[in-house]
């Protein structure tokens, strides 16, 4: 058992609705009738992204902090507990902004980094860094698809909703 992260992309109005009534969020995301919402499992690798994103953010105030593409800006409803505490959301233009932030970090940017010790001492989840090689081919895999989500929630104009459970 861990904690593991989905990110689904959905329109702006699907969002709207979750927020007015999150038993609808519950209800869809846990039911294997709903198909059609885009969606992203990155595993456990979600502290360690957040971990080598943090390192990346920029302090100027124009940027918003990076670590937001897995821990997102706002709760849909700080009372309902998923797992890990309450779904996450971005909007639309947040999801743009992000994305404009994250497409163009590079592996090699990734890399200088990752610092197995470092997390280790911070105890970055999931424990797994003794092995660095392996556990930055970890990471490098779940980033470049975290890149490619956003990106295509970018081109759709669609909200990201986060889960940790």
């Amino acid at each position: 058992m861990g904690m593991y992260c989905t990110l689904r992309r959905v329109p702006l109005e699907k969002l709207e609705s979750y927020l007015k009534d999150s038993q609808l969020l519950e209800n869809d995301f846990y039911s294997n009738e709903l198909t059609e919402i885009p969606l992203l499992d990155i595993d456990k690798s979600w502290d360690g992204i957040i971990f080598l994103l943090k390192s990346e953010s920029k302090s100027n105030t124009e940027y918003r902090p990076l670590e937001q593409v897995i821990l997102g800006s706002a709760a849909i409803d700080d009372k309902q507990d998923l797992g890990y505490g309450p779904a996450k959301y971005l909007l639309p233009a947040e999801v743009k902004d992000l994305n404009n932030q994250i497409k163009n970090i590079t592996v090699n940017e990734l890399k200088n980094r990752f610092d197995a010790s470092k997390m280790i001492a911070e105890g970055i989840y999931p424990d797994i860094w003794e092995e660095e090689n392996n556990s930055f081919e970890y990471l490098e895999e779940y980033f470049v698809k975290l890149q490619s989500f956003y990106q295509h929630a970018s081109w759709a104009n669609e909200a990201v909703i986060i889960i940790i459970d």
